[in-house]
This record gives C-alpha cells, structure tokens and sequence, in this order.
C-alpha cells in the first residue's frame, strides 16, 4: 500500500495500521444505514417503492466503493480526512432516513444530501492528487473533476419540480458511474496488497450485510415469544444466512482479482449485497405467521427472486476473479438459481406446499450448494496476474 510522505501534509505521524480501524469505523455508518433501509423495505407502500429504496442503497454504496478505492491508493489518515469521514456518516444516515419518506413524497433532500456526498468524495480525490510524485494523481484529479461535476447536477436538480429532479439525478449518477468505472480499470496494475485490501474491504462489506440479515430477524422476533414465532422460518433465516456466507466467503475474498473485469467484479458484488439482504426482510415478514399458513404470492417472489438472483450474480463475480477453471463454479451458481426459481414457482403453483415445506426445500438447496461450491472450489487453481494477462 501506498503511505503518504509526511512532507506533502496530508499525512500525519499515525501508524499505517489506524487506516484499518477508520475503515472500520467508516463501516459503522453503513451497518446503521442498511439497518434502517432493511426496516424502510419491510413497511415500505407500495410495493413498488422497495425498488426506490434499492436505488438510494446502491447510490449509498457507489460513495462507500469509491472512497474505499481512494483508500486503497491513497493512504490518507490524518484528521481532514477523518472528518470528511464523520461528515459522510451522518450524510449517509440522514439519506437512509429519507428514503422510505421520498417513495411518496419529495426527493429534494436526498438530492442535496447526495450532492454533499459527492462534494466529500471529489474533495478525497483532489486530496489524494496531491500526492506528489504518485503516478495515480491524473486519474485522482480526473474522478475529483467527476464527482464535483455530478454534484452540481444534483445541486441543480434540487431547484426542479420532482420529474426533472429525477432525469437530472439520473443523468449525473450515469455521467459519474461509467466514466469513473472507465479510469478505475485503466489505472496500473492493482499491487499484491491493494488487491488484497479491496478483497478484504469487500467481504467485510458483505459480512456486514450478512449481519445485518441477523439484526433484521432480531427485530421481528424482538416483541414476541418462542409459542408466537414460527421457529421454522427463524432456522431458515439462520442456515440461509450461513450457506450464503459460506458460498462466498470459502471462495470470492481468496480467488483474486482480474484487473480487466473490475467494473464488472464490483457491480456484482453490489448485487450480491442487495439480494442478502433482501432474503433477509423476506424472512422477517415469515417469522410471524404459522407453519401451515399459505406462502402469500408477495412473499414468495420476496424470498425467491434475490436468492435466485444471488446465485447468479456470484456466478458473475467468480468469472471476474483469477480461480480458474471458472465454468464448474458458474454452472453450479446457475443451476442453484434455477433450482432456486422453481421452488419458488411450486410454492406459488401448488396449493399444499405451505411454509412447513417450502422453507426447509429453500435451504436445502443453498446447503447442498454450499457443500458441492466447496469440493469444486478445491480443485481449482488461482492463477497469477501476469500469467492471467498472456491468456
């Protein structure tokens, strides 16, 4: 990793090592934020306004991504830093606040909060290009230009009526994204231990989603007792949760990197958080009712759709790492969604499939998948970056 010299005054006499503990600290603002969205997707109404609340996750955690990769070129530690941190904390906090109000209402708070937002990470970035000497400065000045560029556009679109506001948001987070993709994947090669730390980073994300699945279920249960809570869908939440950690943890955080699909690697990693989670508060609008009670079609596609999507995405994001060979992997991941997919059609289609059948087939399936993932995780290789490069 890259430490700052002391005579370019951004760095400050603070060991390399308390860059993990502000990590860790930063993360603490997510766990309350996908806290709160996880309970905003529950109660949200209507339905439909869960993909809004999606939307807002993924903007949240575009602005996790990219000051996690400005970290991992740019060791900055010192307390201007620190604060932007703090600051990008409460920003993230009050937005998941607002975003099961703005399904209904008026979205210019989350405009200005995200401007900011962005304001911050553009900020990081031009602190971050001056770092003499770096040879990542030109791409850090290019990303500080971006995220200012898309913050003004989300500036702007608070002064508009709500559609404009939306098109113009849209707008600037698509002029952000893609360019920012673009650079991040055409900056040198990612060293040993920057790969290392954005593997790390990352599983420490989606460990952070998977705890939170547990913290969703504790909710639920918080204010009933063991005689009024189907103890059958609370297993099932636990085992779920431990095949899905399983399945990507025994794999993805030591399979590498492929510096060429990092675009794709990071967007699927995204999806693979969102659809944890979303198994999570399916799980917890169940606990509730009784074994035998008809699986209402709502929840079904709740509990279905993201477990069958998860499998898929973690397909994706294995082909974008360096184990090969990937296919054995890949088609395990997409005939466990396709199982996945028609449990979920049988438990909609047939009337005497209730909850005390459904669940248990569920979880079968990820657990024979967690297993079968393991023995075919052992005999792959994972190959080395230049090696990877002459194929």
């Amino acid at each position: 990793m890259r430490q700052a010299n002391h005579d370019d005054g951004l760095d400050s006499p603070v060991p390399d090592h308390m860059s993990i503990w502000i990590e860790l600290f930063y993360d603490l603002g997510f766990v309350a934020a996908i806290l709160i969205i996880s309970v905003a997707v529950a109660h949200v109404h209507p339905s439909s306004g869960i993909i809004w609340i999606v939307l807002v996750f993924a903007a949240l955690w575009w602005v996790w991504f990219t000051t996690t990769v400005c970290a991992n070129r740019f060791r900055m530690v010192d307390l201007p830093h620190r604060l932007l941190l703090l600051f990008q904390m409460l920003l993230i906090v009050l937005m998941a606040m607002e975003a099961r109000v703005s399904v209904a209402g008026d979205s210019a708070y989350l405009a200005l909060e995200y401007g900011l937002l962005l304001l911050t990470v553009g900020f990081m970035y031009f602190r971050a290009a001056r770092l003499g000497g770096s040879s990542d400065s030109g791409s850090a000045v290019r990303l500080a230009v971006l995220n200012a560029v898309s913050a003004a556009c989300f500036f702007v679109a608070v002064l508009l009526p709500e559609s404009a506001r939306l098109i113009l948001s849209a707008a600037g987070l698509v002029l952000l994204v893609i360019p920012s993709l673009i650079i991040l994947q055409r900056e040198n090669d990612f060293s040993d231990s920057d790969e290392e730390h954005l593997s790390d980073r990352m599983g420490a994300f989606t460990l952070i989603v998977c705890g939170e699945s547990f913290v969703e279920i504790a909710i639920s249960v918080s204010g009933a007792t063991i005689d009024t809570v189907d103890v059958v869908a609370l297993v099932f939440e636990f085992v779920l949760v431990f095949a899905l950690f399983t399945s990507y943890f025994d794999d993805i955080p030591a399979a590498g990197l492929n510096q060429r699909r990092f675009g794709g690697w990071a967007s699927l990693h995204l999806v693979t958080q969102i659809c944890i989670a979303g198994t999570a508060v399916a799980a917890s609008k169940l606990v509730n009712l009784d074994t035998s009670h008809r699986l209402p079609d709502i929840e079904i596609l709740r509990l279905t759709v993201p477990l069958a999507i998860f499998y898929i995405a973690l397909a994706g994001v294995g082909v974008c790492t360096r184990r090969r060979p990937v296919g054995p992997l890949a088609v395990a991941r997409v005939l466990t969604a396709v199982g996945v997919a028609v449990a979920g059609v049988a438990a909609w289609w047939i009337p005497w499939i209730h909850m005390a059948e459904a669940l248990p087939i569920l979880a079968a399936i990820a657990v024979i998948h967690a297993f079968v993932a393991v023995r075919l995780r052992a005999r792959t290789l994972v190959i080395d970056a230049t090696a990877l490069n002459k194929l």
